[in-house]
């Protein structure tokens, strides 16, 4: 019998809870709402949709796993604040979910559980190994050392994005200035491409049909031949990159695996970053891939962080 367990999915924009199969990673019945704005609307409105899939569970359910939108502490069991809502900070969330649905807890920070749910159902199959990122509007990370989450001495493990890879570029939201999340997430290509229509010889550029721009909308017009959208996201792809590349021959990993909105741009993306990770990474066998999981990965990923003695 394929084990069954509670995942949650606590995200910016949306919450999402399910049962799903522990082994095969099928997700047997699903529920999400919007985000609210605060942590005790948010806990209340997570719990009330845990209570209803366990009501409606026609197999036992013995363990629950958390995917959660900012950084955990090392215990895996404390919230120390979110990326997107107010409330969190030190929150003892495997603590409150145990007591509230008499049930054994696990919580990781989303791009570590998603680097486990990759390695586990998705691309990251048969590979011990890894470094996942999500490149979206931000870039996070996590980092798969014999098949189990690195998470560092104090949970600092896997923020790829917050390498500095030039001091004088822009600032991060973090505080510093050039970061990789500075120089190449969806914000990043956004924001080059609008000081871009500043300069000389665009004044015929696609961008200037949009506004605000979106790292979307350089997408489509560097695929259409625009040259300031090129010009902007070739930047960008080169230093994400070097940033793969700094983090590959740290960690050495078998394989890297790249989600988040912006690999909606297909070789658009994974072309110039392969080209440029080739050139400098030590590991001439190093595989990058687009991640597999899709919009399944917040339900996956608090399967895959489940309490393993439990499943």
């Amino acid at each position: 019998m394929d084990n069954t367990v509670l995942s949650l999915d606590f995200g910016g924009t949306k919450l999402a809870a399910g049962l799903v199969h522990v082994g095969s990673g099928a997700v047997v019945a699903a529920a999400r709402c919007p985000t609210p704005a605060d942590a005790p609307a948010g806990y209340a409105a997570m719990l009330e949709m845990a209570r209803d899939l366990l009501a409606q569970s026609a197999e036992p359910v013995q363990t629950v796993g958390v995917s959660f939108g900012g950084p955990v502490e090392v215990d895996g069991r404390t919230v120390r604040r979110s990326m997107h809502v107010p409330g969190w900070e030190a929150m003892p969330l495997a603590e409150r979910m145990e007591a509230d649905l008499a049930l054994p807890c696990a919580i990781a920070n989303d791009a570590d559980a998603a680097a486990l749910a990759e390695q586990r159902y998705g691309a990251g199959r048969a590979v011990t190994h890894l470094l996942y990122l999500t490149v979206s509007t931000g870039i996070g990370g996590g980092i798969i050392i014999d098949g189990k989450i690195h998470r560092g001495a104090h949970a600092w493990a896997g923020e790829i994005g917050h390498q500095v890879l030039d001091p004088n570029g822009p600032p991060c939201d973090c505080g510093r200035n050039g970061c990789l999340e500075a120089l190449a997430s969806g914000r990043a290509v956004a924001h080059a491409a609008q000081a871009a229509l500043a300069h000389a010889g665009t004044a015929d550029s696609r961008l200037r049909r949009h506004a605000p721009i979106t790292a979307q909308d350089v997408t489509a017009a560097a695929a259409a031949g625009d040259p300031a959208a090129q010009a902007v996201w070739e930047t960008a792809m080169t230093w994400l990159g070097i940033g793969i590349a700094n983090a590959a021959n740290i960690l050495n990993p078998a394989r890297v695996i790249i989600g988040g909105g912006l690999t909606n741009a297909g070789s658009l993306l994974f072309d110039p970053v392969r080209q440029t990770v080739a050139r400098r990474t030590l590991d001439p066998d190093l595989e990058i891939v687009p991640a597999a999981l899709g919009e399944h990965v917040g339900l996956l990923a608090g399967a895959a962080i489940a309490p393993a003695e439990m499943v």
